[in-house]
């Protein structure tokens, strides 16, 4: 019986772990990335937004290290830092900072470079797993049986080689939210999948920065800060990431075209003009390491593959190319590793034989991403000017969101759940529980008996008294 082979376009994130599922089913499994991988974590052309804040949901660090058994302790061996949101964030909410209060959700802050270079590190010691650098895919091969089918792809070395093809029994697109497979696909002469996109038009300048510990005041208990945005006059969010090696990223977030500035001196200067100084304080403190990056690639896109009227046997794509989220909400890794397990379940449930995988997984995937999918969109459209068009259920259940968060802070048991959601381990159904819909009318009850009907003057920094605790 011939060796079966699958075949990645596309090292990132959700094509490693796409390769790491493969590798149970297939012989031989194959990724083709652009970029020669560097050696340990750094920068590499092909991810760009690497150099922006980057949040690992609880969710993915427990999907990681069940798909690369290692992964938690060995990002804690190169320094990646384990926070309790609740307990070491210090956050600026549209009505004051958030109580400090330790939660449930422990997750791990790393630069981005360092989580891949470990999920990278750790795919490198499954046998069956080759890892080609430096080449292109250009095109794919078909071959014409009851149905047009993938049989290979076309690829251009960079290093000036040989053009050459593959052959693969499966092809996975994980090229990400700029895929060029679709136009592929139009060139076959079958439609492209129909696109949804809802844009709030949002981008994102992060400087990178060395701390020094010991010139921190011993009253600054926080290990990372979030400022929400409110409203137009003040629509720029700010986060300070810590990250391993004694550095820690700022990042400006600027919504409905409010785009956060590229000029260093600008950059600085508009730290300072946040609903609170504490960023730039701590900034003031630190040492600039790198100049300031812009994003503004942003916008929600769904590739609709579940509701694609062609067919194309031996071919699926997931992450980022089939869906690709605000990256604001820090969504992406966690379900590009969820969409990988699925593509992985589906293939040990019906075979690789079996030529309706494809189909299978489109549909299984689509329930998912119509999850996180929801969430970042009813969050966009509450930004105005947001362009796309919104579902009627959004606009019913988003007032009721709303009065959600507004209160999270007021009753530990919401605050908790709402976290829980954000970070994938309970579906967004779990906030429209009768017992916490209960608690969320006592809130707001709360509020309207004392007359707090309007946010109160948010204090310039956090409360330091609680510097002492743990």
């Amino acid at each position: 019986m011939a060796n079966t082979h699958a075949i990645v376009i596309g090292g990132s994130m959700a094509g490693l772990c796409a390769a790491r599922v493969l590798a149970k089913s297939y012989d031989k499994v194959t990724v083709i990335d652009r970029d020669a991988y560097p050696a340990g974590a750094h920068e590499r052309p092909g991810v760009p937004q690497s150099r922006h804040v980057h949040a690992l949901l609880m969710r993915g660090r427990l999907e990681l290290d069940r798909l690369f058994p290692g992964f938690e302790k060995t990002m804690l061996g190169h320094g990646a830092i384990e926070i309790n949101f609740g307990r070491d964030f210090a956050a600026l909410r549209a009505d004051g900072w958030a109580e400090r209060r330790p939660n449930s959700i422990t997750t791990l802050f790393a630069s981005r470079v360092l989580i891949e270079a470990t999920v990278r590190e750790l795919l490198r010691r499954i046998p069956n797993i080759e890892l080609i650098e430096r080449a292109e895919a250009v095109g794919l091969e078909t071959v014409r049986g009851a149905a047009l089918r993938v049989s290979g792809v076309r690829v251009n070395p960079r290093d000036g080689g040989a053009a050459f093809t593959l052959n693969g029994d499966l092809i996975v697109d994980a090229t990400g939210r700029t895929t060029k497979i679709p136009s592929w696909i139009e060139a076959m002469g079958l439609p492209s999948p129909p696109e949804t996109v809802v844009d709030s038009h949002t981008g994102y300048a992060s400087r990178w920065y060395k701390t020094n510990p010991e010139r921190h005041p011993k009253a600054w208990w926080w290990k990372g800060v979030w400022i929400d945005p409110i409203a137009v006059d003040a629509s720029t969010a700010g986060v300070l990431f810590p990250v391993e090696n004694n550095r820690m990223i700022v990042s400006l977030a600027g919504i409905g075209g409010n785009y956060p500035p590229s000029d260093e001196a600008e950059f600085t200067a508009k730290l300072a003009q946040l609903r609170s100084p504490i960023i730039a304080e701590e900034v003031a403190l630190a040492e600039p390491m790198s100049q300031v990056y812009s994003y503004r690639q942003m916008a929600n896109r769904w590739r609709h593959y579940e509701k694609w009227d062609a067919r194309l046997d031996g071919f699926v794509a997931l992450g980022d190319s089939s869906c690709a989220f605000n990256p604001v909400y820090g969504q992406g890794m966690t379900s590009g590793a969820l969409s990988a397990l699925m593509l992985g379940e589906c293939l040990e449930q019906n075979g690789i034989n079996d030529l309706e995988v494809p189909r299978k997984f489109f549909k299984a995937q689509a329930r998912f991403q119509a999850e996180p999918w929801g969430l970042a969109t009813a969050s966009d459209f509450r930004v105005p000017g947001t362009e796309g068009r919104r579902p009627m259920m959004s606009r019913v259940l988003d007032p009721m969101l709303g009065k959600m968060f507004q209160v999270a802070n007021e009753d530990p048991a919401i605050g908790e759940r709402i976290g829980e959601v954000i970070n994938m381990m309970k579906p967004p159904s779990a906030l429209f529980e009768l017992s916490l819909l209960k608690l969320v009318a006592k809130a707001w009850s709360r509020r309207l008996l004392k007359g707090r009907q309007q946010p109160k003057e948010a204090a310039a920094m956090p409360p330091l008294a609680l510097g002492a605790e743990g």
